[in-house]
């Protein structure tokens, strides 16, 4: 039976939490039963539906485990927490405009397309429907990733301040299980005698939230018979995630009908006529929510690109349309970060330094001087530094000495404007327990905290725009890249201190 006394956890909750007299509970805490703890949040993990198919499972019946997550919430900074909030409808706003910006866009993506196959074709999409659709409804999904970076100051003081990793506009994921893991934590601190605690953790609407803005743009699009498409994987394992958020929609209204269609299943069944209404075996279509198509290995049939293409010319709408999609490349994330650049898009000072002040460096690697420094850079002190192609999905980013490696190989040529470089960011790694299907263990651990941002628009118009709830993962210190659904991430909450 594994008992665990977590010196490190308690000693760093009692200060963050400035000795609110929980040194009795901590006491407590460390005489608790670990096994017992992990195996009763467990249970109540699955009975709230926080779970994951079986990806090895080859049987034609579905079978489920739960979802991984952390025994303890990560304590982070309720002004960091707070100022996220604040930023991320300016977020929104922000994907919204410069995706908007034919000149701007182009001259973003000018570099990149020129050795980048996927986002060459995501781009040509872009340029082949933008004409026809200027004024169309589009609905945005989002997610704003950060972590908060650890700074000893010279007083030797600790600051941990959010840098960006990155902006999802395509696929934003576990909506529906990250909204849930709240009452997880909430149960195992009530068990743990720390139910105090339970008031600095803060309330996440996810869920509901983005449900709203899909039942918002059913709405908008003004048919009460069309339907809403959840475009998804083959095969998808985060299929509770995502029935979750059907779900929600249905509670809201419950009139709408949601169907489950594959790239393979559109190419077979879509029409676009010619008033660019899109049918899907004679029902149409009002909005289209993409949980797939954001990598190369998504369109396994050149035929998908053809589907790609009809559904941005029609009047369906999409979430996220190509111009959303490209909107959060990395490439745009560099580009953002330059100086003057947000002010273009921004015109209150308050909220640019804001947002600024969240942006870790960001390094071009153009056929320059300015590239070139960068590579030197990167080869110089790879452990500082991240680069990143432009992909989603975790599991793409080069770390340490195979940042030497590629950029040994490429670094004097254009292939290398299919990257960008960032600085790493560190946050401090606190002692937590790591719970799976199979067990738990414990793990020094990192943690990275999302936004979600939803906006509904028409041309210039903003019928819709807010901050809609967090999801909070943490992973071992040792992992450098990697999500929930790729196995080495857990589902967290924050607790504000």
């Amino acid at each position: 039976m594994l008992v665990q006394k977590y010196h490190c956890y308690i000693s760093v909750m009692h200060k963050l939490l400035n000795g609110q007299n929980m040194i009795p509970l901590f006491t407590k805490l460390q005489e608790e039963n670990y096994d017992n703890l992990a195996g009763n949040a467990r249970d109540h993990s699955v009975s709230k539906g926080i779970v994951i198919l079986c990806k090895d499972d080859q049987s034609s019946v579905k079978r489920y485990k739960c979802a991984p997550f952390s025994l303890f919430p990560s304590p982070i900074t309720k002004d960091g927490f707070q100022l996220l909030t604040f930023l991320q409808p300016h977020i929104n706003k922000l994907i919204h405009d410069v995706s908007q910006d034919d000149e701007f866009m182009s001259s973003v993506f000018q570099s990149v397309i020129k050795v980048d196959d996927f986002t060459k074709k995501l781009y040509n999409i872009y340029k082949a429907s933008k004409t026809s659709v200027k004024q169309q409804l589009q609905l945005g999904i989002f997610r704003s990733d950060y972590m908060f970076d650890c700074v000893i100051e010279k007083n030797r003081t600790e600051t941990n301040n959010p840098k960006q990793i990155e902006v999802n506009t395509i696929a934003a994921s576990f909506i529906g299980l990250g909204s849930r893991i709240n009452s997880v934590h909430c149960k195992v601190l009530k068990d743990a005698k720390m139910k105090p605690l339970t008031t600095q953790m803060p309330k996440n609407e996810a869920l509901t939230k983005v449900a709203h803005g899909l039942v918002a743009a059913w709405e908008t699009y003004g048919n009460s018979d069309a339907i809403v498409v959840f475009l998804v994987e083959e095969n998808e394992a985060n299929f509770f995630d995502q029935r979750a958020l059907e779900y929600a929609i249905h509670e809201i209204n419950e009139s709408i009908i949601v169907k489950r269609k594959t790239f393979t299943e559109l190419l077979k069944s879509i029409v676009l006529s010619s008033d660019r209404k899109i049918t899907m075996n004679d029902e149409e279509v009002a909005v289209v929510y993409f949980r797939t198509g954001y990598t190369p290995n998504d369109y396994t049939n050149e035929q998908f690109w053809d589907v790609r293409l009809k559904l941005e010319k029609s009047c369906a709408i999409l979430c996220p349309s190509v111009g959303y999609q490209l909107a959060g490349c990395k490439k745009m994330q560099e580009v953002l970060a330059q100086p003057n650049v947000l002010e273009k898009f921004i015109d209150d000072e308050d909220v640019v330094q804001k947002m600024r002040s969240t942006f870790a460096g960001l390094y071009a690697l153009d056929m320059n001087s300015d590239g070139d420094n960068a590579v030197q850079m990167a080869r110089t002190n790879p452990d500082h530094y991240v680069l990143k192609p432009q992909r989603e999905g975790g599991g793409n980013n080069v770390y340490g000495e195979d940042i030497v490696t590629l950029l040994s190989e490429i670094g004097n040529d254009e292939r290398r404007c299919a990257y960008i470089l960032m600085e790493k960011i560190c946050p401090k790694p606190l002692d937590n327990i790591f719970v799976t299907a199979s067990g738990h263990q414990k793990v020094n651990a990192i943690s990275e905290f999302g936004t979600y941002g939803v906006i509904l628009t028409r041309g210039t118009e903003i019928i819709e725009n807010y901050s809609a709830g967090h999801l909070l993962r943490s992973k071992s210190h040792e992992h450098n890249d990697g999500g929930v659904a790729a196995g080495v991430a857990v589902l967290d909450s924050p607790l504000l201190v």
